[in-house]
């Protein structure tokens, strides 16, 4: 199922680490050269090798490290791909034999088998020092990591809920660490998917920890605050609002997150952030990087993904927003000159955390949702009017909106002011059945190409897949 016939574990780059999560990313091995799992599990800091070897491995371009995140950019309407190597997703006239797609889909699953290994190996471990409490903590993190990488990945390749009410085809769901049978998982639904992220999140949260002292510790790795924001996310993608509601609440109620007063959070793993994947000078160098991908050619990025001229018109709508001042211009990929966010400065070396969730989405989660569940009301108002105040624009009332539709609408375009480049764009697009492109009326959900191919590699090795491949591909 991972583009091989086998499923491979990459245990190795767990005891490898020489940072945080910075870790060997050698993946040319075949399984007869790995450690195998019995010798990688044996004592409790052998066991946090092994997961922080998951954390490392969604430190990959392909997985968080900016690739999946500037397509759900470009792919929407919140910037132009005007670099060569993904034209044709932005264009949506991508192949399933696409190399590109091909490998966004083998290292998530990569690093979803590197979580399957930690959930089923670590309780068996035979270590006297190794506490329950951390024993728990650890399979818990993994139970986290696995649901967040399966979020993103039927994000890319399967329908939003609203399509069918999560009837869609989703993606193959494996949960069982690899033990030397080669496994052909069929596809399942949409609410197949979602149903084992929600499994994940909600066994997970009771051991996680609240927080940890190190601040890379407290935004990289999972906590009961991640676990919470995420299942925010997956309630409100589900259009169940009092859900979405209450768990964007309890994290805007923990102490650990609170808005920054300023936009100088981004990178600094302060109380904005929930979770981010933590990067160092040697994790994601080079172009293919947040940065890379975001700032002009003439500071080193490759000019790939300015601002859409939509994107501006959304912020130009109001002046003096202090978000849109988070940006410059200069030379475009295709040398035009093009304004570029500024939220992604580190380029040599690209050592951007990815923001995975930030406390912003908390309130904009919780916002749509009551209005959704409750039409026009005051919490909503109230939500979205600290993020406005801290942007430097004029404050709602009650009054501002004669319909719950206009609101809902309102607290989109904000969510787009605020998330934009952070990898949001396209699902909430879709989710609201809106277009994608804006001069493309038909790029709604449930259409052909808005969603990726599944890889052609796969689909010729596993009986499951044949026939299984995503309409107009």
């Amino acid at each position: 199922m991972n583009g091989q016939k086998k499923i491979l574990i990459w245990l190795l780059a767990g005891l490898t680490c020489t940072s945080l999560f910075s870790c060997s990313k050698d993946l040319d091995q075949d399984p007869e050269q790995q450690i195998p799992t019995e010798d990688v599990f044996t004592s409790g800091p052998t066991a946090l090798s092994a997961l922080y070897g998951v954390y490392s491995r969604s430190q990959r371009p392909e997985v968080f490290g900016g690739q999946p995140q500037i397509i759900a950019d470009f792919m929407a309407d919140n910037s132009n791909y005007l670099g060569s190597t993904m034209s044709d997703i932005s264009n949506f006239i991508t192949s399933p034999a696409s190399s590109i797609v091909s490998e966004m889909w083998r290292l998530h699953y990569d690093a979803i088998m590197g979580a399957n290994a930690v959930v089923d190996k670590v309780p068996g471990i035979q270590d006297p020092t190794f506490t329950a409490t951390d024993r728990k903590m650890y399979v818990a993190e993994a139970k986290f990591m696995r649901a967040i990488l399966y979020f993103q990945l039927l994000d890319l390749f399967s329908q939003p809920y609203q399509v069918t009410q999560g009837g869609a085809p989703g993606i193959p769901v494996v949960t069982a660490a690899f033990d030397g049978t080669i496994a052909y998982p069929a596809r399942g639904t949409v609410n197949d998917v979602q149903a084992q992220i929600e499994k994940d999140l909600l066994d997970a949260l009771p051991d996680l920890s609240d927080t940890f002292s190190d601040p890379m510790l407290a935004r990289g790795r999972a906590t009961k605050g991640a676990a919470n924001a995420l299942l925010s996310r997956l309630y409100l993608y589900r259009e169940q609002w009092d859900k979405a509601a209450q768990y964007a609440k309890a994290v805007l109620d923990a102490p650990y997150y609170k808005l920054a007063g300023d936009y100088a959070f981004y990178d600094g793993n302060t109380k904005e952030d929930v979770f981010s994947i933590q990067n160092t000078e040697t994790d994601n160098p080079g172009t293919n990087s947040w940065a890379g991908y975001y700032r002009p050619t003439g500071v080193g990025g490759s000019g790939a993904c300015p601002f859409s001229p939509e994107l501006i018109q959304a912020f130009s709508a109001e002046a003096g927003d202090k978000r849109f001042a988070m940006s410059d211009e200069g030379t475009a990929a295709n040398l035009e000159k093009r304004r570029f966010t500024l939220k992604f400065p580190d380029l040599s070396p690209a050592k951007d955390n990815a923001p995975l969730i930030r406390v912003t989405e908390m309130y904009l989660n919780r916002a749509e949702a009551l209005a959704s569940a409750g039409g026009v009301n005051q919490e909503s108002i109230d939500l979205v009017n600290a993020l406005r105040k801290r942007a430097g624009l004029t404050e709602w009332d009650i009054n501002t909106f004669a319909t719950p539709d206009a609101l809902i609408t309102a607290i989109l375009n904000e969510r787009r002011k605020e998330l934009c480049f952070e990898g949001q764009r396209r699902m909430d697009v879709l989710r609201r059945g809106q277009s994608l492109r804006a001069n493309d009326p038909e790029k709604k959900a449930g259409a052909d190409r808005v969603v990726l191919p599944i890889p052609q590699r796969e689909i010729d090795l596993s009986p499951a897949l044949k026939g299984h491949q995503n309409p107009g591909y």
